[in-house]
């Protein structure tokens, strides 16, 4: 089992350095390099990695900053390489900041993800109890270089409340709670078959609703995204701003093609 611990000095720096290339691909114009990784862990900030011997496999890396008064994180890098995933250690590192957080007196981090990647959802919603407070059209813009941003860069904002009940008790459980009945019966917003998309006075306001995304982008036509991108985007819009909120993230069964975030009226 990997190691987690700081990193520490110019060598494991670099290897972070090396490892975001590895995870966004060589082109990737928005790399962190060693030398703020450096200098923001002497002001607050936060980088801790996981070894496979003298291998860096992983990192979590967070900014501190202020927010209504309080300190707070912004965790700005989780990566893992890829002969490493499928074990649970983006988690691992994950709480492994949450513990040294709260020891700092640290109590909220917020983060981004794409709203289109199923194993991210499942991480960050079920796994870690973070809450979607934010839906920001095209957030980093077009041009990073890598391959992992599939067309415009929408991101949800995350606020991980690390001591609340809702985070202790996804933290300590081992598996995710199941759909519930409310669950199935939400109306499901999805691409539709005739290609004319909804406006938003024609989305349901039922005190239910669920969202779909592919389970597997790699597995969706490239020319369906852009569409199925644009509905996921003016969806959430739609229902963050009428006063919903995200409550989980469910694949059905392992065999699905299609992933739903289930939503509820405030």
């Amino acid at each position: 089992m990997a190691e987690l611990r700081h990193l520490e000095g110019r060598e494991e720096l670099a290897a972070c350095v090396e490892l975001q290339r590895r995870t966004w691909g060589e082109d990737f114009t928005e790399c962190v390099p060693a030398s703020i990784l450096q200098v923001s862990q002497k002001i607050g900030g936060m980088l801790g990695g996981a070894w496979d011997g003298d291998r860096l496999v992983g990192f979590v890396y967070s900014l501190i900053g202020f927010q209504e008064g309080h300190p707070a994180h912004w965790s700005h890098m989780l990566a893992v390489d890829p002969d490493a995933r499928g074990h649970g250690l983006g988690r691992r590192l994950k709480l492994f900041q949450r513990d040294e957080l709260l020891k700092r007196g640290v109590k909220r981090v917020f983060w981004t993800f794409d709203p289109m990647v199923a194993r991210n959802a499942h991480l960050n919603i079920n796994r870690l109890g973070a809450t979607v407070v934010g839906f920001i059209p095209n957030m980093y813009g077009d041009t990073t270089g890598s391959p992992l941003h599939h067309g415009p860069t929408d991101r949800f904002v995350l606020r991980w409340e690390l001591d609340s009940q809702r985070v202790r008790w996804a933290v300590e459980s081992e598996a995710g709670q199941g759909p519930s009945e409310a669950f199935h019966e939400a109306p499901v917003i999805r691409p539709p078959e005739s290609g004319r998309m909804q406006t938003d006075s024609e989305l349901p306001e039922t005190d239910t609703v669920r969202i779909e995304i592919p389970c597997d982008l790699t597995e969706t036509m490239p020319e369906a995204l852009p569409e199925w991108r644009a509905l996921v985007r003016d969806a959430f819009l739609t229902y963050l701003r009428r006063g919903y909120a995200v409550q989980s993230f469910h694949r059905e069964s392992s065999a699905a093609i299609r992933c739903s975030y289930f939503l509820r009226r405030s």
